[in-house]
């Protein structure tokens, strides 16, 4: 199971059969789309959302595949919106790599080398400018785990954070639970 994507009011999980888990925070339902990995899937994904899409990068030592949901509602497929050469690792000096960001714009590549006590590498390829850069590196004693957000300046502020509002407690047949618990299975891939 990836971590969820918010996209269009709702959050969306992949599941391991490659079937999409959409939920709707405001009216608390969630429902499944039934949709098929594309034939061409690597090991290294990404499951994201950019440009109102849902996209599933799937890439190899030679290229990322960009795929993009069509018809979500109707008759779901993936579809190949982009392939984008994968130019930049150094295998001689390559221990692992993968896929960390993609927004539309541009595309985040982590490299892990074995020299230099496995330091990390963060490589960006601007779409608009078709080309691969280097935009930093993580030193190798840093050793948890990394996300990555997409973050947009602003000058707004969160209104209503000091007040508390009462805390309710509900018990474990309250129909709220049940509901939760269906939902938390149908994320497992467990039907009930």
């Amino acid at each position: 199971m990836k971590k969820p994507v918010y996209m269009k009011g709702g959050l969306h999980w992949l599941r391991n059969d490659g079937s999409i888990v959409a939920f709707n925070p405001e009216t608390e339902k969630a429902r499944l789309i039934s949709i098929r990995f594309p034939k061409e899937l690597c090991s290294k994904t990404l499951f994201t959302a950019a440009d109102n899409n849902l996209i599933l990068i799937s890439a190899t030592e030679e290229v990322f595949y960009v795929y993009a949901v069509e018809n979500i509602l109707t008759d779901p497929k993936w579809v190949v919106l982009k392939q984008i050469r994968n130019g930049v690792l150094d295998e001689k000096m390559l221990y692992s790599w993968y896929p960390e960001a993609y927004d539309g714009k541009c595309l985040m590549l982590r490299e892990i080398l074995k020299k230099d006590h496995y330091k990390q590498v963060l490589h960006g390829y601007d779409l608009r400018a078709n080309k691969w850069e280097v935009i930093g590196s993580i030193p190798g004693w840093y050793t948890s785990a990394l996300d990555f957000y997409q973050f947009t300046p602003s000058l707004s502020s969160v209104i209503g954070l000091d007040a508390k509002e009462e805390e309710e407690i509900l018990a474990c047949d309250h129909k709220k639970i049940s509901s939760i618990n269906s939902i938390i299975r149908m994320l497992d891939g467990i039907s009930s």
